[in-house]
This record gives C-alpha cells, structure tokens and sequence, in this order.
C-alpha cells in the first residue's frame, strides 16, 4: 500500500522564440499533479505531472491545450528550487519540452514562488524559446489548495500469488 497526494496547479504568462524576439505569445499551463508513494517522494523528490499546454503559434489546436506530462522535483528546502521537465506536441506534429524553475529568495518569498521562468526546446533539443509564466496567489492558491488530495494505493497481487495463497 502507498500514500501519496495529487493537486492541481495552473500558470499563465509569455514567451517569445529566439528567432523573433520581439514577438511576445501566450502560454498557459495546466498541470495535476501527483505522488503515488511517500517513501520513494522522500527519497527522490519527483512529482509526475500531466496537463495541458496551449502556446500561441506553437500548441493551440484544442481550444485548452494539448497534453503535457513530465515532472517536478521538490528541491525547494535544500536547493531553494523546485525544476519543471514537461513534453508536448506541437501543432506541427514535433515534440517539445519546457523546462524551467521556480526559485525560492527569502527577500522576496511571494514573487519568486509564483513566477516560473522557462526555455521551450524542440525536437532535437535545440532551444527555441524563452517563457515567463506566473501563477498568481490570490486566485490560484486557494485552488491548489481545494485540489489537494491524499491517495491510497493498494498493491495488487500478482495472479500466481493469488492461487499459491488458496493452496496452503
């Protein structure tokens, strides 16, 4: 059996692409995220993420993004950080990656866990891209708060372990 936890969270914000950086776009995040066991969170941190991306001239097909899935890794209490590694599809039919951090500066605690600076990558992991997503606290952490959830997973046995227990 695992303990785990699942929330959602969303960021909205601009990018631009380095071949024309005077073009700012739109770009909207959508993520629920989720632990399945607490033992191995602890040990490795990660947060598996899956959502929707809708980048202006990148990724807006559906009307509310296209599937992202990837993951964070709570490096906040001893590196201060928490990284993004997520992939989606892009409306030409190539893989993309937005990786980026949110940084956490006592001096300023509020602004820089709200803000999530990123570079947009394409397919043969060359950088496109240059985002600034927020997720603003007023309206959006009362939601992440609503969104959490504790989950149970119950391991299943396999079926062999199942008919050696009836023969005992």
């Amino acid at each position: 059996m695992g303990f785990g936890f699942e929330m959602k969270e969303s960021f909205s914000g601009s990018y631009y692409r380095l071949d024309e950086p005077l073009r700012d776009h739109a770009i909207r995040i959508s993520l629920r995220l989720g632990v399945d066991g607490m033992r191995r969170f602890l040990r490795e941190r990660k947060v598996a993420a899956e959502g929707t991306v809708h980048a202006e001239k990148l990724a807006e097909r559906e009307p509310e993004g296209v599937p992202t899935f990837g993951a964070l890794t709570m490096k906040l209490f001893d590196e201060k950080r928490i990284p993004y590694d997520l992939t989606f599809e892009g409306d030409d039919g190539r893989v993309y990656r937005l990786r980026g951090q949110r940084d956490f500066f006592m001096h300023d605690a509020v602004d820089s866990l709200t803000m999530l600076p990123a570079s947009l990558y394409d397919d043969a992991n060359v950088e496109i891209g240059r985002a600034l997503l927020r997720f603003d606290p007023k309206t959006e952490l009362p939601a992440l708060l609503r969104s959490f959830r504790p989950r149970v997973r119950v391991a299943r046995l396999s079926s062999g372990a199942r008919s050696s227990r009836g023969k005992a």
